[in-house]
């Protein structure tokens, strides 16, 4: 079954250290953190923000899905865990799920079945619209209606937006990061769990969540 890798993003490796997150240089330019059975790429020449997926077992090998790009590899380069330099890690677990946004939510989950095998698991209908999702091994696919997420951003071929990480101290690093990086943790959807969202002037370039286990 379809499973992600990789997550690539733009931009400089330097926020993702101060966060606390350690990232290891693989090539000029390119560094890797480690995110679970994840790797988080990234790749300075690129655009800030989510650029692509890497997947390994997807039973078609298409560069692009309905807009969101895919890389296919066998596996992804797991860096062994560094030292952050600010001498603070974030003890990260696991991806829980990327958000994709979507104009036809229902359209672009069965564009994602189709393509990678991976059944609609449930569609959520709410005040916030739409919702689809689909596992890809550890990590879930949340696709979302784009209208509801990020109403300026222009329509049509499916995006990717950002990220939550699963971590075992997310009490600790809201308290070490303090609130002008991470919002304060609360309560989240998912039953007995909760989540802070780090601020945009962090510098990552890709919204970013913590949440609990």
């Amino acid at each position: 079954m379809t499973r992600v890798t990789a997550i690539t993003v733009g931009g400089s490796a330097t926020p993702w250290q101060n966060l606390g997150i350690p990232t290891t240089p693989v090539s000029d330019g390119v560094a890797y953190a480690r995110l679970g059975d994840v790797a988080l790429r990234i790749a300075e020449a690129l655009p800030p923000g989510l650029t692509q997926l890497s997947v390994s077992d997807c039973p078609t090998t298409v560069a692009s899905l309905n807009g969101l790009l895919l890389a296919h590899t066998d596996d992804a380069v797991l860096p062994e865990i560094a030292t952050a330099p600010n001498s603070f890690s974030i003890r990260v677990s696991g991806v829980d799920h990327v958000v994709v946004m979507a104009d036809d939510v229902r359209a672009t989950c069965a564009e994602i079945e189709r393509v990678s095998g991976a059944p609609l698991r449930r569609v959520k209908e709410g005040e916030r619209g739409v919702q689809g999702f689909h596992r890809w091994g550890s990590v879930i696919l949340e696709v979302v209606e784009r209208r509801l997420v990020d109403p300026l951003s222009p329509t049509g071929a499916a995006s990717y937006w950002g990220f939550v990480l699963v971590v075992d101290n997310i009490d600790e690093t809201a308290a070490h990061l303090g609130p002008d990086v991470i919002s304060a943790p609360k309560a989240a959807v998912q039953s007995g769990r909760r989540i802070a969202t780090v601020r945009s002037g962090a510098g990552l370039g890709v919204p970013l969540a913590l949440m609990s286990h």
